[in-house]
Parts: C-alpha cells; sequence; structure tokens
C-alpha cells in the first residue's frame, strides 16, 4: 500500500515540476513614465509565454494624450523571449485602425546574474504617428526580478 502512495506522489511532484513557470516582474519609475510588467513563461524545451498584463502611465508631456495610461496585455505582443537570465519583450499599442492610428512601441531588455539578484535592464518608448513626423523617443533604465 506505501508503494502506491510514494508513486502517487511522485506523478503529482514531476506533473507539478511539469507545470512550472519562470516569472518575471519588471518596474520602473522615472521622469518619463511609472511601469509595472508581469510575465511569465512554462519552463520547458520552448520558453512558451504563459502569462502577460502591465500597466504603463506617462509622465513626460512629449507623450500624445492617447498614450497617457496604458493596460498592456499579451494580445499586445509582438515579440517575447526569455532564456536564462535574459528577457526580452516587445509591446505595440495603437489609438485606432488603419493609415490614421498613432502607434506606441515598447521595447524591454534586461540581464542578470542568477535568480538572486535583480536583473537590470532598460526599455525603449517610441510613439509614431500617422503624419510620419518625427517619432517622439523615450529611454531609461528598469530593474526585473526573475522567480
Amino acid at each position: 500500500m506505501w508503494h502506491g502512495r510514494l508513486l502517487s506522489i511522485g506523478i503529482c511532484l514531476f506533473a507539478t515540476q511539469g507545470l512550472a513557470a519562470e516569472r518575471y516582474y519588471c518596474a520602473v519609475d522615472d521622469a518619463n513614465i511609472k511601469l509595472s510588467i508581469d510575465a511569465g513563461f512554462v519552463d520547458a524545451p520552448g520558453r512558451k509565454l504563459n502569462h502577460f498584463r502591465g500597466a504603463l502611465i506617462a509622465k513626460s508631456a512629449q507623450v500624445p494624450d492617447d498614450f497617457r495610461k496604458l493596460m498592456l496585455d499579451s494580445s499586445q505582443l509582438s515579440e517575447n523571449w526569455s532564456f536564462g537570465d535574459d528577457l526580452r519583450l516587445a509591446i505595440v499599442a495603437y489609438n485606432g485602425n488603419g493609415d490614421n492610428a498613432a502607434s506606441a512601441e515598447l521595447v524591454v531588455l534586461a540581464s542578470g546574474k542568477g535568480n538572486a539578484a535583480p536583473m537590470q535592464g532598460s526599455y525603449t518608448l517610441t510613439f509614431g504617428t500617422p503624419d510620419n513626423a518625427k517619432p517622439v523617443k523615450l529611454t531609461g533604465r528598469l530593474t526585473c526580478n526573475a522567480q
């Protein structure tokens, strides 16, 4: 009987490890923006994204009104990558449809040395306009933690 219990425990532990995910929490609060991102990747070959959400509040006067407050979700991710102690995300938001839409693109890059220390990184936030005027570009530092 105790063999059956041990086998059950072993199967549960193995299944739980297969569903484990690497989570990243990134944040910045500087003169340009206040940003919080929560992203999770499956801890298995391919490192598939299984969770993403975030919020961005723009502080800079250069930011167009339509992009002052953004709730971020996985439908806005154009690229995502996680491997070891590196995280790369590209998020795109639009304020309309077709040729008259302006865009905001946020690129997050972070790297670290093991899960014990915070990961240091940077962000680039670029706003494009439908009239192809010179885009507004904001950059800064951010910190991410891996769990």
